[in-house]
């Protein structure tokens, strides 16, 4: 077993594709799968499945991928602490977005992190939000900004900021600019993040208390559909300003006061056993410093700052 290993079956577990991961490494498909091969047999275990969703870690394949992930970043920090000269951090750093919060942060910190620390490489994740404590427990990312975490242990999770939730309509749906009942709101066909997602908890809780049901036209996980759905005319979401903020700016979509004021909490979630690079720790600066200014400034509206 050697790095080289480690890094091709770590490649091949998150795209789920023999044929995609082995574009990404730059090798030719055949030489990916003898190099796997060659991991199995010597390890005597089965670590990949071909099944109809793709390319699945079997439960041995799991274990080795959590392993060889911490190992694999705790080679390129090494290499960085002991390369770094004098007075420049250098490293790649990963961090676990949702695609909503992606939109508003993602591009500014890029530049930020370009402008101060230019020997970094950034890797924004974009994933659903349910995923994004995982992602972190197991080391796939450095650490995320999640929304309304569950808080695992083994997990630190600091509340940064408060983002209020919106009805977003096509402008030909709904004309008026005051608060929007649940009432109302039930009337309209929904496109909404699928489950597990605490946004869409927090929508149906308000409909179970109110004992309203609601159109729910589609399910979707992630807000670069949901937006194009309302964008389009085909149903109404539920998201923070974060989501949509371009197409409101651009008249594509309306957002809306809710009467009943939905909102949710934005953590920094980090592992509290895996070490952190001092990349890391100047991005994790970066990044609360930075939302922090997008909100102070307005540019990041219907949001607040956790103190």
């Amino acid at each position: 077993m050697n790095l080289r290993q480690l890094n091709y079956f770590t490649r091949i577990v998150e795209t789920q594709n023999m044929t995609r991961a082995a574009e990404m490494l730059h090798i030719a498909q055949p030489a990916l799968s003898q190099q796997v091969t060659l991991l199995e047999e010597e390890l005597g275990v089965r670590l990949l499945n071909r099944t109809a969703r793709g390319m699945l870690a079997t439960e041995e394949g799991e274990l080795l991928y959590r392993h060889a992930r911490t190992i694999l970043r705790q080679v390129d920090n090494t290499r960085a602490l002991i390369s770094r000269k004098q007075g420049v951090v250098s490293g790649t750093v990963s961090i676990g977005m949702a695609s909503s919060t992606a939109k508003m942060l993602a591009l500014h910190l890029i530049q930020r992190v370009r402008e101060r620390h230019p020997a970094i490489v950034l890797e924004i994740v974009d994933v659903p939000s349910a995923d994004l404590t995982s992602m972190v427990m197991q080391g796939r990312v450095d650490f995320a900004l999640a929304p309304d975490p569950k808080k695992p242990k083994g997990m630190s999770c600091e509340p940064l900021l408060l983002e209020d939730l919106y009805l977003f309509t096509h402008p030909a749906l709904r004309q008026a600019d005051e608060p929007v009942s649940l009432e109302e709101m039930a009337k309209y066909p929904l496109v909404l993040p699928s489950l597990p997602n605490t946004l869409r908890a927090r929508i149906e809780h308000a409909f179970l208390q109110r004992h309203l049901s609601y159109h729910l036209l589609a399910e979707a996980s992630t807000s670069a559909i949901l937006i194009p759905a309302v964008k389009a005319g085909i149903a109404a979401t539920v998201l923070p300003y974060s989501a949509g903020h371009e197409e409101v700016r651009q008249g594509n979509i309306k957002m809306h006061l809710l009467t009943f004021r939905p909102s949710r909490e934005i953590c920094l979630c980090v592992s509290e056993s895996l070490p952190m690079s001092m990349a890391t720790q100047e991005v994790l600066k970066l990044c609360r410093d930075l939302a922090t200014r997008l909100v102070e400034e307005g540019s990041w509206q219907g949001c607040r700052v956790v103190t």
